[in-house]
């Protein structure tokens, strides 16, 4: 009786967390209620959320958490297997330890959500966002940005600064709309789900990197 007592909290405790991504990834934490989560999430206690969160504060922490974890391992996983190689990198090699580590984060057959909610949330509540990583769950990221700053050593500090300022809007941006396609069911997304997209993708952050300096 434990165990499947656990197994139904367990089950619970997902189908929450499911449920609040893709509403928050929708609609933005402010436009969506506990009760509403609950209810995507077939449960009949409307007072789920707190009963297995604590607060819808801390539900948002999990997430943030959830997803930014994953992909703080990946990176750091391929920055160390690229520069333990034994060679100097290069830059689109870089880039895309930005770009791939944040696609394909839900399980088969579950719908991406993460992106497009981590955009929304950290425009609308950015230290609350930042508060949340906790200078923990994205390492990899500042890793790959000190990388990048080092093939930016043909800009001034200033210049460089501003391109990481744009290139961290432009990953979010473009990663969050191609989500949002790839979500909509209802018709074909030829160019979203063509397989050099990503790839184009990084060709045009590397020409942000690349584009000389202001004059």
């Amino acid at each position: 009786m434990v165990r499947l007592h656990e197994k139904s909290e367990s089950d619970a405790v997902d189908a929450l967390k499911r449920a609040a991504l893709k509403l928050f990834a929708e609609r933005g934490v402010d436009g969506v209620t506990v009760r509403e989560i609950a209810a995507a999430a077939g449960q009949k206690n409307h007072g789920a959320v707190g009963y297995h969160f604590g607060s819808k504060a801390e539900l948002i922490r999990i997430l943030v958490v959830d997803g930014a974890s994953l992909i703080d391992v990946r990176r750091n996983e391929a920055l160390d297997a690229l520069l333990g190689a034994g060679r100097q990198p290069d830059l689109e090699e870089i880039i895309r330890i930005l770009v791939y580590p944040s696609i394909d984060l839900a399980p088969p057959g579950e719908e991406e959500c993460y992106n497009r909610f981590v955009v929304l949330f950290s425009m609308a509540h950015r230290d609350l966002f930042m508060s949340a990583l906790e200078d923990r769950w994205n390492t990899g990221y500042q890793r790959c940005i000190e990388l990048l700053r080092g093939a930016m050593a043909h800009l001034p500090k200033r210049d460089q600064t501003e391109r990481i300022v744009f290139i961290e809007a432009y990953l979010g941006g473009v990663l969050s709309a191609r989500e949002t396609r790839l979500a909509d069911s209802s018709r074909a997304h030829s160019t979203w789900s063509n397989s050099r997209i990503l790839e184009h993708f990084v060709q045009t952050i590397a020409a942000i990197v690349r584009a000389p300096a202001m004059t």
